[in-house]
């Protein structure tokens, strides 16, 4: 978010357009943009005046370290950024009707290509009979990845997140709607943030988030939630694809 510092341009955290303490404006970025990529989002961080009004406008997006890209929804070929700044990737699949080895490997290529470093985790363990097959079909799909089983239902079923968030590091959390990310993430942030939607009668999860979104854990890490995501279409994941299927 955009915290009120005052005025003057220093690099801050950013957030699509509306911030926790007002609003952010874009300034130039609208007339120099090439294309999606270059405006900013969650995660960046950027150089801004603030004034004491709780209003901004961001002047430049300093360099990231990591960029998660996708294919945006549609036809149109044009790439849309999910996540900036990204240390950790949590993917997240559920081990219902959810689970799906093949979307899987698209998130994985994905993932490599943005410069993070993916970990699969498997929600729902609690609605699965055989979760240690499921955990061995992933480890065969994704050679290398850290593969964690958590279930948000069950006494410490998240705590196999805990060793990720390290002080100063950032995890967003992806995968499809109603995997389960929002109430792993409000787990880990103590209370219910983040707005939470039960099964539908297929045995799928249902779509609650619709905006990008950054906490802070009091120890120091940063957590992204995301909006589930119908389909994954790869923005120029070739050199993902190799990371992904190295032994193939």
């Amino acid at each position: 978010m955009l915290p009120n510092h005052g005025t003057g341009k220093r690099p801050v955290p950013a957030m699509p357009r509306r911030c926790g303490t007002g609003r952010a404006g874009i300034g130039k970025f609208q007339y120099e943009a090439l294309g999606p990529s270059d405006y900013p989002t969650v995660g960046d961080e950027v150089l801004a005046d603030l004034n004491g009004g709780g209003q901004a406008v961001i002047h430049k997006v300093l360099p990231r370290k990591s960029l998660f890209l996708r294919k945006a929804a549609g036809t149109a070929r044009e790439e849309q950024p999910v996540a900036a700044n990204v240390d950790i990737l949590f993917l997240c699949m559920a081990l219902n009707n959810d689970f799906n080895l093949r979307r899987l490997e698209r998130y994985l290529a994905a993932a490599w290509n943005s410069g993070a470093t993916p970990v699969v985790v498997l929600t729902k363990a609690d609605l699965c009979g055989n979760p240690s097959e499921k955990v061995a079909a992933v480890e065969e799909a994704a050679p290398g990845t850290d593969v964690l089983l958590t279930s948000a239902a069950q006494e410490d079923g998240i705590r196999p997140l805990l060793p990720y968030l390290t002080p100063g590091r950032t995890v967003a959390f992806v995968g499809s709607s109603g995997v389960g990310k929002s109430t792993l993430m409000n787990g880990l942030l103590g209370k219910k943030i983040l707005a939470t939607g039960g099964l539908r009668n297929d045995d799928r999860g249902r779509h609650t988030t619709t905006r990008r979104q950054m906490f802070f854990l009091p120890g120091g890490a940063a957590l992204i939630d995301t909006p589930g995501m119908r389909e994954l279409g790869l923005w120029d994941s070739e050199s993902g694809l190799e990371t992904a299927f190295a032994d193939i």
